[in-house]
């Protein structure tokens, strides 16, 4: 660990250790095999619904309880493999003694909160209690204490890392800090001191970005800073953090994205990606600079399959950039084109941003999925557009495309395309929920890998279940605590006061609109999509509809924010993702990637001035209102 000198671990130390494995050797199968029950129980509805005609009244309940335990199983998971989304920006410019403190005084954190979620769970036991499901009656209890479960397994991580092999001054220091936050936060505080106004704004939003900015994961941050809310106000039961917790996972929509997800990963192991680059390549490679535009293409394509921005940097960018730098193309100007042309995934009519936007703000999927396809394309174009004139300005080769090479890589690529067709067809269609599509696209892909590529071997399913598990962990674990800090925003009237700033100076629609952009473009500088949704979204709900602004017109923009995000720094997890695969500097990466990022800003501004290019395939499709 960063700043501690190591140390031989003791018997108890090692005891730590061979547990902490055993428990996640355990820990996974069980999320794997329950990723498999609740795909199952889906396509079994499916079949049912679709095919018999005769709606089975259990499976989506049955369905999302399996999910409730697979989600906290693989959060848990991800913790001890360090998936988990994490800033460290202040850490990592420290050294010596500091860095060592600082990191002591995350890790001390982090377990503080986690002694907190896990004393609030067993505090709401007896609510949970009370609740049965709909249809099949099943206690509450069934899924809820899955939460705890997976807190306790946290632990269990947390002391291998930090018993285990460090000192036992720094072993003591973390877990004095970790019982100094837990004693504060339930005694509560707010019983003895009393904070108000400003002085209250400024102790939460130093809870909230002073954790993220020294290591904390993004998740644990806004736990904390939420925690330490309930703590002050005094007022609000202090199982409130159990509760939003598990409830923010508890939603039937979110099963489509581990479904999707692991789509992604399968389809990248088999080879579709690759072939999906080489129909890209010879759509577009004759142009000068074609390699690089077919990067963009490739991008497009399956970032509506993956669904997942940063799923799309690794997969196209790990076939992609190395070809790009043998043709000569800079390496700098191949982890910037990569990072960005990775940001279309955010914007695919599936992505994971698309569907917790529309859980959060209760829209139709089908509606804005429709809304971000034209969007999406003119995103694609100025980057293509953007990849041809810098390739003709540094002389970039053209690629060699044969007539013959047309219908050859067309065909091969039909497989991989028609899950595209799927997604599309699925959503825009109204036939199917976004769940659904997820686990049909799923079966399709299985059958690709098995039975079409051959690559169905169980250690590579298996491998590539997990990682999409770990990436689906920390999805939903962000899902979850920003769901309570939007719970602390609303209570605290944080939208009412929004409202209030920004109509002294003007309620015009478009003038909001752009403000909404700017602060949404700064936060997204430092928060996740997850986040983002659940924890500032709401706050913005209310400013929207005083501004009679339409929710899909700004679920349309946000998706394109967030785009802008993956690539803006400091955070800018595809341009972390990118340098990578390009073996350049993050500053190179950044710099290059500046020209993305102004024409991604411009096409923000003209999607916003121009509501009819989103609203107008909702429009044609499902008779939506334009405005």
């Amino acid at each position: 660990m960063p700043g501690v000198t190591a140390m031989q671990p003791s018997k108890f130390g090692r005891f730590l250790v061979a547990l902490s494995d055993a428990v996640d050797r355990a820990v996974t199968f069980l999320a794997v095999v329950g990723t498999i029950a609740f795909a199952g129980v889906m396509l079994l509805g499916v079949f049912f619904r679709y095919v018999l005609n005769d709606s089975l009244s259990w499976s989506d309940e049955m369905a999302l309880i399996i999910f409730g335990w697979v989600a906290f199983l693989f959060i848990a998971s991800a913790y001890l493999h360090d998936k988990h989304v994490n800033l460290d920006i202040l850490i990592r410019r420290l050294g010596g003694a500091w860095r060592g403190r600082t990191e002591t005084l995350a890790q001390g954190l982090a377990a503080g909160y986690l002694l907190a979620l896990l004393v609030a769970a067993f505090q709401a036991f007896d609510v949970v209690a009370r609740s049965r499901t709909d249809a099949l009656q099943i206690p509450m209890m069934a899924q809820f204490v899955a939460m705890p479960l997976a807190v306790v397994v946290m632990l269990i991580h947390w002391a291998r890392r930090n018993v285990a092999q460090v000192p036992p001054r720094h072993m003591a220091a973390k877990l004095a800090i970790a019982l100094g936050y837990f004693c504060v936060v339930l005694l509560p505080i707010g019983e003895h001191v009393h904070l108000e106004g400003g002085v209250r704004t400024l102790v939460l939003a130093g809870a909230l970005f002073g954790p993220m900015l020294i290591g904390v994961p993004v998740a644990l941050s806004l736990g904390l800073m939420a925690t330490l809310y309930v703590a002050l106000v005094g007022d609000v039961s202090f199982m409130t953090d159990a509760l939003q917790t598990f409830y923010g996972v508890n939603v039937y929509a979110l099963m489509a994205i581990p479904l999707l997800i692991l789509s992604g990963k399968l389809m990248h192991a088999a080879g579709v990606a690759k072939l999906l680059v080489d129909f890209a390549q010879m759509l577009v490679g004759r142009v000068r600079g074609g390699l690089g535009a077919s990067n963009v293409v490739a991008s497009f394509i399956f970032g509506d399959i993956s669904g997942s921005a940063v799923s799309d940097t690794a997969s196209i960018g790990s076939l992609m950039v190395p070809q790009m730098k043998q043709r000569g193309y800079a390496a700098d100007f191949c982890a910037a084109l990569q990072g960005s042309a990775g940001a279309l995934g955010m914007m695919a009519p599936l992505s994971i941003t698309v569907l917790l936007y529309s859980a959060a703000a209760n829209v139709s999927v089908s509606r804005l999925a429709a809304a971000t396809i034209v969007p999406s394309c003119l995103v694609a174009a100025s980057f293509m557009a953007l990849v041809i004139w810098h390739a003709r300005r540094h002389g970039y080769p053209r690629e060699h495309v044969t007539l013959a090479m047309v219908p050859l890589y067309t065909l091969r690529a039909v497989p991989g395309l028609l899950a595209l067709v799927l997604i599309i067809g699925g959503i825009l269609g109204g036939v199917f929920t976004p769940a659904e599509v997820g686990v049909i696209l799923l079966v399709y892909v299985l059958f690709l890998t098995i039975f079409v590529y051959r690559a169905g071997q169980p250690r590579k399913l298996y491998s590539a279940c997990v990682e999409a598990g770990h990436i689906t962990g920390m999805t939903l674990f962000m899902v979850c605590t920003s769901g309570f800090v939007g719970f602390v925003m609303a209570r605290d009237l944080v939208s009412v006061q929004l409202v209030d700033a920004i109509a002294q100076v003007s309620m015009n629609t478009y003038f909001v609109l752009f403000v909404l952009s700017a602060v949404f473009v700064v936060l997204d500088m430092f928060l996740e999509p997850p986040a983002m949704i659940f924890g500032f979204l709401p706050t913005a709900m209310p400013l929207l509809a005083q501004a009679h602004i339409d929710l899909i017109h700004w679920g349309v923009l946000f998706a394109i924010n967030m785009g802008l995000g993956c690539i803006v720094p400091p955070v800018a997890l595809n341009l972390f993702v990118s340098t990578q695969l390009a073996a350049v500097q993050y500053g190179e990466a950044v710099r290059a990637a500046v020209p993305f990022m102004v024409i991604m800003a411009i096409d923000l501004v003209i999607v916003a001035t121009f509501p009819y290019i989103p609203l107008m395939l909702p429009h044609l499709l499902f008779g939506y209102p334009l405005r």
